[in-house]
């Protein structure tokens, strides 16, 4: 997205997913478009826009924080509003209760209109957020959907219509590349991981499944955009993506954390370490190691 100079910048709303490994890339998002002019209305519950990284003074009149209260749902821990709140068999739940503010998103956007004088000319939702399209139209809002997801997985999870005219009905299925990806490629999943990814496309607690949710924001909204870039891919998969879901499928580039002292000391202690001399450990988006458990020397 282009630079904006003073007074034709974008309104937009940007509305992740209830956990960090998703709220944190949105914010990282909404601080590049403000930086380049643009107004951005960062949206979720009170308690996680409290936890959220501070955002640099300088961007702080054209990112603003929209708290929307998170209804009870019956077996939710109170307080609860994100994924490192509850433990891994309540999310379906927080999903149920993330659907309850389509209320308050609607009263926003009503709002927001009638303050500013204009409707905001995007609004940005997660992989979850299918009942927000059908909201957005009805105040002429188009929606784009910005993935944490690594797109060659959205490449093998496919649009409904691929998965039609190639079904896969057993966890075996989808432990190859699927008949549509039309170049070599490593996407794929072992059994046991295929076993998991076969869940999502069962109704769970909220009422819709993962599938349902992913497949109807895809359907609604008018182009996707990546946490990634070309580099990082095969050289076509982006244009698979935007044939495969039909609407451009655009790079954000992997959004590494602005101004962060922390991480460029990271890298010029990487760079002072000879070759194949670090072993790097990822632990997930969203992971708590109980305090009993500890890493003893190799």
């Amino acid at each position: 997205m282009e630079s904006a100079s003073a007074g034709d910048g974008l309104e937009l709303v940007v509305f992740p997913w209830l956990a960090f490994g998703h709220m944190i890339p949105f914010l990282e998002l909404s601080m590049r478009l403000a930086a380049r002019g643009h107004a951005v209305a960062f949206v979720s519950t009170p308690r996680n826009l409290a936890r959220l990284p501070r955002v640099p003074s300088e961007l702080s009149t054209r990112l603003r924080f929209v708290p929307l209260p998170l209804s009870a749902v019956e077996g939710l821990p109170e307080g609860a509003e994100s994924t490192t709140d509850v433990p891994h068999d309540k999310i379906e739940l927080l999903k149920k209760a993330m659907d309850g503010l389509s209320g308050p998103l609607e009263a926003f956007l009503s709002d927001a209109a009638a303050i500013a004088g204009r409707r905001p000319d995007w609004i940005i939702v997660d992989f979850c957020h299918h009942w927000v399209p059908p909201i957005a139209d009805k105040h002429k809002v188009p929606c784009a959907a910005f993935l944490n997801l690594y797109p060659t997985s959205l490449a093998f999870w496919g649009p409904p219509w691929v998965n039609a005219a190639h079904p896969r009905t057993r966890p075996e299925d989808f432990t190859v590349p699927p008949k549509w990806i039309p170049f070599p490629s490593t996407a794929f999943f072992h059994r046991h991981e295929a076993e998991w990814l076969t869940r999502a496309f069962h109704t769970n607690a909220s009422g819709v499944s993962d599938a349902d949710r992913l497949s109807q924001v895809f359907e609604r909204c008018r182009l996707t955009i990546y946490r990634s870039c070309h580099e990082l891919l095969e050289p076509r998969m982006f244009d698979l993506l935007s044939d495969l879901y039909k609407k451009p499928a655009i790079p954000a580039g992997i959004l590494v954390p602005l101004n962060n002292q922390q991480d460029h000391q990271v890298l010029r202690w990487l760079e002072n370490k000879p070759p194949k001399s670090v072993i790097y450990v990822a632990l997930g988006r969203s992971n708590t190691t109980p305090a009993r458990q500890s890493v003893g020397s190799p």
